[in-house]
């Protein structure tokens, strides 16, 4: 990926809220909310090498992020899911820029 990502789009989120500017923000808040212990839940399977339970997690982060603005996290997200999909082996780069894309949002 060559151009960084937007960690939120306003316009964008508007749009996947059919328009309601008060459905935006809510299913931004409900994804705020639940990512840290998406996160936290993705990182812990991470470490006790449980692949079931880390893509449990990723394509809740995956699909959660497809109600809101979130290009960056979503990009991420579903990268990630794809990966374990695909049964690679090599997922540390792409768990860290998950990570980073999520440290991006809660900070934003």
């Amino acid at each position: 990926m060559d151009k960084e990502l937007d960690v939120y789009d306003d316009q964008l989120s508007l749009q996947l809220a059919g328009g309601n500017e008060d459905l935006a923000r809510q299913m931004l808040d409900m994804l705020l909310n639940e990512l840290p212990e998406l996160r936290s839940l993705m990182n812990a399977a991470w470490e006790q090498g449980d692949a079931a339970a880390m893509y449990d997690s990723v394509h809740k982060i995956n699909g959660s992020t497809r109600y809101c603005g979130v290009p960056a996290v979503g990009y991420a997200a579903n990268h990630l899911e794809t990966m374990i999909k695909n049964k690679e082996s090599e997922l540390d780069d792409a768990l860290h820029n998950l990570n980073n894309e999520i440290d991006r949002l809660l900070n934003n």
